[in-house]
């Protein structure tokens, strides 16, 4: 199963700079170049590349930093866009010198995470992480939740390639939570990328929830990217269930938006998925045109990966076409490749050596033929000194090889070493964040009910203690003062429990039920709600509320659940309710009938006229309700 790079990973292009400006009108005029030059970044890549050079060259002249600072990172997205990834690290660290000057962290962060994206199309994910992590930390401090959001998008894509897709989706899951609800396009994108490592761990139920989510913000707004990525999306998410024809018409919508907004980059991708698709359709001749392009940008851009896997599917079509001698060709080629991945530094150097050594080898031959017709009486104990030179330098050179070897090898030990460091750092800061808001919630009950409750209960107390001298004065002043304590009991309960449903709508109530309870168990509890709008009965809402909250509470209580998930989806009329977590599970025909809350949970679904179904096993346990709108009949 191929991997796809994330859709949120996003070049970071930020504005807001803050510098002076040394003269105003040339100042102005240089920024209306770099203005229409980010405007054609897409569509004319080689004009705006020409219009930052102009706008660098001026800036240079009036030492306007502003200017050559923007010049210069913008020049890098855009080589990065057209996947000139060295360039455009040649452009960061122009604009890096420029911000030597300036010394703005704003712009060390900016130069940081976009580093950190052209270091990952490179395949060097060590460097990636490390300016990954700079530019993360710089935003911390600045708590800028939105650009901190992308920066947790595009450090995902590291750990996707590092097969970590648990980790890439805790960190997608960390950008969800801390992005704006009005930045629906951002939104979009962020479920188009939680789709791809579930799609991985082949859980195709959370990878189609996500990708439908998606798709169904593209429909409510106009957004170019969000397009693209659902299309192509959704033809991976096909691809790997192996419903091809939906795959080639997603890939084939999804490629026509990649050139049509010149989304060069993502072009191998599409290539390489139609061709599979195509391939198993039995589609060869349009196939072979695909997976050519995929192979031709694979060996362009030097990625192995992509060019083993074009010479694999090749191999395999000319195979089926009974083109046996091209079938033999292609699959040569692919084992050569794949042999050289399995240590390509080590590999080259032995190669490198045999070549020279068969180059001396044969100087030798010829030289010695010349020799032996020019001459007869070469000795024997000249031709034993050559072999014995030859020998000790092939010795030699291979036990330079092996210390070239042993290097690389503890070179890659300390990377993953680091990784495993970062790691602990990150799980090591999410515990400390989450005692802290646990001890909060905890201080402001025992504050309430310490300052409120329990003053108010000690006054009453040495009132009624005087109603022995004192008159029904006192009485009524006690009972007063109970009637208040009453109602800070009501209001403190109303913190800590979920209000009427009267007053609220069954989503809201469900959702800051899930919030409340996330503040004081340790279980996360994610909600969700998928489809149209839900409208119910006052009595109906209140069951299904209840019936949440049994579901959830057994399942902090008895099954020793990491995540807990509360699902209510409307689609198509079909009104569903999921409550699922990944707990020690339990024995399904035991719970029947024990226990006075799975009891309730019966009653209220046989109320609610619909039908409950239980699946339970070592990995967790899911609770599905198909329930009636009693509304529908009437």
């Amino acid at each position: 199963m191929k991997k796809v790079l994330p859709t949120c990973l996003l070049l970071l292009l930020f504005s807001g700079f803050a510098f002076g400006q040394t003269k105003e009108i040339d100042t102005l005029d240089i920024i209306k170049i770099i203005d229409k030059s980010e405007a054609i970044e897409y569509t004319e890549p080689k004009q705006a590349l020409s219009g930052y050079k102009k706008a660098y060259d001026l800036s240079k002249l009036l030492d306007y930093h502003d200017g050559a600072f923007k010049a210069s990172l913008y020049a890098g997205l855009v080589h990065s866009n057209i996947a000139q990834y060295d360039s455009a690290l040649y452009y960061y660290k122009r604009a890096e010198d420029v911000n030597k000057i300036v010394k703005s962290s704003l712009n060390e962060m900016k130069i940081s995470l976009n580093r950190a994206n052209s270091y990952m199309f490179k395949g060097e994910l060590e460097n990636s992480i490390k300016n990954h992590l700079q530019g993360i930390r710089i935003l911390e401090k600045r708590k800028d939740s939105m650009r901190l959001s992308d920066a947790y998008v595009n450090l995902s894509a590291v750990y996707l390639e590092l097969d970590d897709f648990d980790k890439q989706i805790a960190l997608l899951k960390k950008s969800l939570n801390i992005t704006p609800k009005t930045n629906i396009a951002k939104l979009g994108l962020t479920h188009c990328d939680m789709a791809l490592p579930y799609l991985m761990k082949e859980n195709y139920t959370r990878a189609y929830f996500h990708m439908t989510k998606a798709d169904s913000i593209s429909k409510i707004i106009t957004d170019q990217m969000l397009d693209f990525f659902v299309s192509r999306n959704w033809g991976e998410y096909y691809l790997h269930q192996e419903m091809f024809d939906k795959a080639i018409t997603y890939h084939k919508a999804a490629l026509k938006l990649a050139k049509e907004y010149n989304y060069s980059y993502y072009e191998k991708d599409l290539s390489i998925g139609l061709g599979d698709a195509l391939l198993n359709q039995g589609l060869y001749n349009e196939a072979e045109t695909y997976i050519n392009t995929a192979l031709s940008l694979g060996k362009e851009q030097g990625l192995d990966e992509l060019t083993k896997k074009s010479l694999f599917m090749l191999a395999v079509l000319n195979e089926r076409k009974k083109n046996y001698q091209k079938a033999f060709k292609f699959m040569q080629e692919h084992n050569q490749l794949k042999d050289s991945m399995i240590n390509k530094d080590q590999i080259g150097i032995v190669n490198a050596l045999d070549k020279k050594y068969q180059s001396e080898k044969k100087d030798k031959e010829i030289a010695e033929q010349q020799l032996e017709l020019a001459d007869q009486q070469l000795t024997v104990q000249e031709s034993k000194s050559k072999t014995r030179t030859m020998t000790i330098l092939i010795v030699s050179l291979l036990l330079g090889s092996i210390l070239l070897w042993f290097s690389f090898s503890q070179r890659q030990k300390r990377m993953q070493q680091q990784l495993v460091s970062i790691e602990r750092e990150q799980e090591v800061r999410t515990l400390e964040s989450l005692m802290e808001g646990e001890e909060k919630e905890r201080l402001r009950i025992a504050k309430e009910l310490h300052d409120g409750v329990n003053g108010d209960l000690s006054a009453i107390k040495f009132k009624l203690v005087s109603l022995l001298e004192t008159n029904n004065t006192v009485i009524n002043e006690a009972v007063a003062m109970i009637d208040s304590s009453c109602e800070q009991v009501r209001s403190i309960s109303h913190n800590l429990v979920p209000p009427s449903l009267r007053d609220f709508d069954l989503l809201e109530a469900v959702e800051n039920y899930c919030n409340d309870m996330n503040a004081i168990h340790k279980p996360e509890i994610t909600f969700q709600h998928v489809g149209d709008a839900i409208v119910l009965e006052k009595k109906q809402e209140a069951n299904v509320f209840r019936i949440i909250q049994e579901l959830v509470t057994n399942a902090i209580k008895h099954a020793e659940a990491k995540e807990i998930l509360v699902e209510l989806s409307n689609v198509e009329n079909n009104l569903q309710l999921t409550v699922e977590d990944d707990g020690k599970g339990f024995d399904i025909d035991t719970v029947k009938s024990d226990g006075i809350g799975m009891q309730n949970v019966r009653s209220r679904v046989a109320y609610l006229d619909g039908q409950l179904n239980i699946k339970s096993d070592a990995k967790g346990t899911s609770f599905t309700i198909n329930l009636k709108d009693k509304n529908k009949n009437a």
